[in-house]
């Protein structure tokens, strides 16, 4: 199942931050995850380069009472480089056929 623009996030030049996106009760079968950059919404809009690493596949599914929660989670890293921006983020994806 194909999903677009999930959540809002930030990262600063050289950082990295784990994404999980929970899907609930059944699990979705393979999952790609991938951070997407966003348009500066400031004036007037920095110039320079944004490169994002979506790495580390996981999927994680917990047991409880009857109930299975299903979560799929990535690492999202903003490539370090001298000068380089920090940038806004989304995150789309979707299953493998």
């Amino acid at each position: 199942m194909a999903f677009n623009n999930e959540g809002h996030f930030w990262l600063k030049n050289g950082e990295s931050m784990w994404i999980l996106r929970s899907v609930g009760g059944v699990g979705q079968g393979a999952q790609i995850l991938q951070a997407m950059p966003q348009p500066f919404d400031t004036f007037p809009t920095p110039s320079g380069i944004t490169q994002l690493e979506s790495t580390r596949q996981q999927v994680r599914f917990q047991y409880s009472n009857g109930g299975t929660l299903w979560t799929y989670i990535c690492l999202v890293e903003n490539t370090y480089s001298p000068g380089w921006n920090a940038t806004w983020f989304t995150l789309s994806g979707g299953g493998l056929s």
